[in-house]
């Protein structure tokens, strides 16, 4: 420890005056035995200095979170004796991978940043309107749900990167920018086009029997699913 003191004070005639150098300075000049230093963090620029930017971020993590569970429920429930659409339960549980693993990533990010996660975060920019989510839902009307879902997580990552890119005199986050379109609004064009698509295909599935045989167009659609997810 005292090594890292006087290592500490040897720099203080070579570093620019900034918020670390400032804490370090401090800190050599008083008698402590340990470094305070609560300004020497990995956090920059307007990250968290301004706007919403930082939390809107912890909502997002959070968000994932809360349709990764729900996808799950949609995927167990295809996966019951009752229903049997074991290509169902693929595609919800794939969606419900995909949103678990964005959640931790954001997660890390966040931290990465040197902010805090805070798991009951909620959005400020534009608040989640709460629903009675019920997973025990027709074959189309599941796959109505997931696109709009898949639509509100893009849709929500549009809002944050506005956020960061307001060019405001206070507010300017190219990193969380770029972040969001490498990692997140592409991929989820991509998810809300197939979801897009299985929703149309069903939908022609059942209008393409008049009716006659339901159970076997849902059945050949699940077939479908469970070779090409």
């Amino acid at each position: 420890m005292k090594f890292i003191l006087i290592f500490a004070c040897m720099l203080t005639g070579a570093l620019a005056l900034d918020e670390c150098y400032q804490d370090v300075s401090l800190d050599c000049s008083q008698s402590s035995d340990g470094l305070i230093l609560q300004r020497c963090n990995a956090k920059y620029a307007d990250y968290t200095r301004y706007g919403n930017v930082a939390t809107e971020m912890q909502a997002y993590a959070n968000l994932h979170l809360e349709r990764s569970y729900e996808y799950m429920l949609s995927a167990s429930y295809f996966n019951n004796y009752q229903t049997n659409r074991v290509g169902f339960n693929k595609l919800f549980k794939k969606l419900s991978d995909e949103a678990w693993e964005r959640s931790i990533a954001i997660i890390k990010h966040v931290t990465m940043r040197g902010d805090e996660m805070n798991f009951a975060q909620r959005s400020i920019l534009k608040p989640v309107v709460r629903r009675n989510f019920i997973a025990e839902v027709n074959e189309l009307e599941s796959l109505a749900k997931a696109l709009d879902t898949q639509k509100e997580l893009a849709e929500r990552a549009f809002y944050i990167h506005r956020e960061a890119t307001r060019n405001s005199p206070h507010l300017h986050e190219p990193e969380i920018a770029q972040y969001l379109e490498e990692e997140f609004i592409e991929s989820q064009a991509q998810a809300v086009r197939n979801l897009a698509g299985h929703t149309s295909d069903l939908k022609n599935f059942i209008a393409s029997n008049n009716g006659q045989d339901l159970s076997l167009s849902l059945y050949m659609f699940d077939q479908y699913l469970q070779k090409t997810v």
